[in-house]
């Protein structure tokens, strides 16, 4: 009986998940919900939705899963599901038998190294502290293209999580797009198409207690600054 508990207890820790709710606001006004999921067995998966006014005027219902190896979070797999106004579509990347990326069972991406992508990164930062990944460069893939990505610690400094004041660690997310010879095309997806555009920054505040979280997320265009804020009364 003893070894059975063990077991069932095994099985739950390994399959333990994390959620967190997100609001998005674009000049004050609440336009999209994130969710985020993060499974220990290395995982992690958005959701993405938009709300009131936004919706009414382009609705989007987009869905991202990921899974990464939990040691160094390099990619392993990667799809979307996407519904923006009347576009719909469905993409899948893998790690084939070469190591080299396979995107929706047809187009190959050589690599010679393993990569990250956007939301390896986010899992990242939300598992290792800043003595392991500040000003660090890490191999970076975007949809085909490649490049490099890094965190720089700005400083430490304190975001409201809804609750609370809470001490965090805030970064400044760099990537790079340096060979694009490959781009697979999927532009309709609005986050992935402009996520590294070169003239936007990107800031993040990591919570510096044991269970690491993202509290508030910007990216910060010419134009808007859009602020993701986590939402402490939904957080599981």
């Amino acid at each position: 009986m003893e070894t059975l508990i063990k077991f069932y207890l095994c099985i739950f820790a390994i399959g333990k998940i994390f959620c967190q709710s997100y609001n998005i606001t674009i000049l004050g006004y609440h336009t999209t919900d994130v969710t985020q999921i993060v499974h220990n067995s290395g995982r992690i998966e958005f959701k993405t939705q938009n709300r009131g006014l936004a919706d009414m005027i382009w609705p989007m219902n987009n869905y991202y899963d990921t899974s990464y190896d939990t040691q160094n979070f390099y990619l392993k797999t990667w799809s979307k599901n996407i519904k923006q106004g009347t576009f719909t579509n469905k993409n899948r990347c893998i790690i084939n038998s070469q190591k080299n990326l396979l995107y929706n069972d047809h187009d190959t991406i050589n690599i010679s190294y393993p990569v990250h992508t956007i939301f390896t990164l986010i899992a990242k930062v939300q598992n290792e502290s800043s003595d392991e990944i500040d000003a660090r460069w890490f191999k970076f893939e975007h949809e085909g293209k490649l490049g490099r990505a890094r965190f720089l610690l700005a400083d430490s400094s304190m975001a409201w999580d809804g609750k609370d004041s809470i001490l965090c660690d805030h970064y400044r997310l760099d990537l790079e797009i340096i060979d694009t010879s490959n781009t697979i095309e999927m532009s309709k997806d609005y986050f992935m198409k402009n996520i590294t555009n070169e003239s936007f920054v990107r800031e993040l505040w990591v919570s510096r207690r044991p269970k690491r979280q993202i509290i508030v997320a910007k990216v910060i265009t010419p134009w808007v600054t859009l602020k993701a804020q986590i939402n402490a009364t939904k957080e599981n």
